[in-house]
């Protein structure tokens, strides 16, 4: 049987079939939705596998906060004091970023904990935000920005930027102690004095929006560089002030004293009573002269005894006659 050879010119491919149209020699139209469909299933694909990732970094939001200013309190700068609540919609710990001052200083990273003490976390600056792990929805961090050097007239600036949406926020600022001519903006809603005798100003915002900023100005006028902490005004006698705190204080440094000296009265008054009894019983008995015996107590002498006589011749008798010494006759009676 013969056998066909088949020679393959080197460097020449063999031709792919074409696909033809049955019945034709026309070439059949790839097909257009193809790739269509391709791009369709990754989109999906894409879309399942980040639906578990977004569903465990729900969006943080705050429901109330508190900002504190207080300049000029225990350092020349300005204390900025943030603290709040975070939704409990996720599970925590949650990693936390609040934005922070450029130049802000001594920096506290904190969280509450279920008996309400603060436990401080490891923290770190990334893009000019404080990050770090809060194991529980209440947070709370402090830090201080140096005040721009100024007379008798001094005027602070601080911006604060909402980290996350809040529901409410309150700012309250303090007055330094001595300092007059207090004044705040935004304008304030409430001023009052605080139980260490301290001016606070107050205004509230609601419904801030993640980045929102609101600027604060304080101004004021101090004619000295003392701190308000270690020279705090005279606390307020009002009944919600310290008034019982300073009582109780004050019996508890005089108690221990008038204790004594009421131990040391009955202490005396026992010896003095003891020293007047012994007074009393030596008084009530007659002294003994000093190294003499006591004086003997003599009898009183007999009567003496009735003269007799003989009853013969009549001669007087002695006492231990028997006889009588005239007549010799017997004693009689």
């Amino acid at each position: 049987m013969d056998t066909a050879l088949r020679i393959r010119t080197p460097g020449l491919a063999p031709e792919r079939s074409k696909l033809r149209r049955p019945g034709t020699g026309a070439e059949a139209p790839r097909p257009t939705w193809a790739p269509a469909l391709l791009t369709l299933a990754l989109l999906i694909a894409l879309a399942l596998l980040a639906a578990p990732v977004t569903a465990q970094t729900p969006t943080l939001n705050i429901t109330e906060a508190s900002l504190r200013l207080w300049p000029e309190y225990d350092d020349p700068g300005l204390l900025v004091i943030f603290s709040g609540t975070l939704t409990e919609t996720g599970a925590f710990p949650q990693q936390v970023a609040f934005p922070i001052p450029a130049n802000a200083r001594n920096i506290q990273a904190t969280y509450e904990d279920a008996t309400g003490g603060l436990i401080t976390q490891a923290w770190q600056i990334v893009d000019g935000k404080l990050t770090y792990n809060l194991p529980a929805p209440r947070f709370h961090i402090e830090y201080y920005v140096d005040r721009a050097p100024s007379g008798n007239e001094r005027a602070i600036t601080h911006v604060f930027e909402a980290p996350y949406a809040v529901q409410t926020l309150r700012v309250t600022a303090q007055q330094p102690a001595r300092a007059t001519g207090f004044s705040l903006m935004p304008q304030p809603e409430q001023t009052l004095q605080g139980e260490d005798g301290l001016i606070y100003h107050l205004f509230n915002r609601v419904n801030l929006a993640a980045g929102e900023k609101v600027e604060i100005q304080l101004r004021y006028t101090k004619t000295d560089s003392g701190l308000s902490k270690p020279q705090l005004a005279i606390p307020s006698t009002t009944p919600n002030a310290p008034a019982t705190a300073s009582s109780g204080a004050g019996a508890a440094d005089w108690l221990p004293w008038a204790l004594m000296g009421v131990g040391a009265a009955v202490l005396f008054g026992a010896v003095g009573y003891w020293l007047l009894t012994q007074r009393r019983t030596q008084a009530a008995a007659p002294a003994r002269p000093a190294g003499r015996s006591a004086p003997r107590v003599q009898a009183p002498p007999a009567k003496p005894a009735a003269a007799a006589f003989c009853t013969q011749c009549g001669a007087a008798l002695r006492p231990d006659d028997r006889f009588c010494s005239q007549c010799g006759a017997p004693r009689r009676g």
